[in-house]
């Protein structure tokens, strides 16, 4: 076991959204050392080696995990944040568990962004898919609230290459699955 337990040290209201808390909680152990590990299993994770820091995107906010503390952002209640921290003392405990079997990931990963997505799409602010723009349907896309089926211009044959290619793009954040089965979730860790 790498992390044995955290304590909450502080609650605030969220600067975002005074609706949501952020919560900080302190770690009893050093746990810097999964973060390569945690990086190659978390689709959505953003590692930064010389802070040390990995950042996780959750549906409305954000976890940062750093090797003494981790930050939970832009949840309802407290009890919301031990739920998350609960959570993500089992991951890395599991994670180092099975660091064997896991080719540690040292870099940071590119991350994709909703410009990036709007690329490949057709671009005729339709409306078809229940948005004012493309650029919005990028963003529903990358927050998981939309899926590639959602496009119906996507679905034609003049716009097959560029389907693939949002594809392959969705995979490197883990959304890829949900894109092609047409489920509209995006995994939170």
């Amino acid at each position: 076991m790498l992390l044995r337990d955290y304590k909450i040290t502080r609650v605030r209201r969220s600067l975002c959204n005074p609706e949501w808390i952020a919560a900080r909680a302190e770690l009893s152990d050093d746990i810097r050392e999964v973060f390569p590990y945690l990086n190659a299993v978390l689709k959505n994770a953003v590692y930064t080696p010389k802070v040390p820091s990995l950042n996780v995107k959750m549906e409305t906010g954000f976890i940062s995990v750093m090797p003494r503390e981790i930050l939970v952002g832009q949840v309802l209640c407290e009890e919301d944040a031990m739920k998350v921290l609960d959570y993500l003392k089992e991951l890395i405990n599991d994670t180092w568990e099975r660091r064997e079997t896991i080719t540690p990931l040292y870099e940071r990963k590119a991350e994709v962004k909703a410009k990036d997505v709007v690329g490949f799409l057709p671009k005729t602010n339709c409306r078809d898919c229940g948005l004012p723009t493309c650029f919005a349907f990028a963003v529903a896309v990358m927050r998981g609230q939309k899926c590639l089926k959602d496009c119906s211009a996507l679905g034609k044959l003049e716009f097959a290459e560029d389907k693939e290619a949002l594809l392959r793009l969705l995979q490197t954040v883990g959304l890829e699955e949900a894109a092609k089965a047409g489920v509209s979730i995006r995994k939170a860790l």
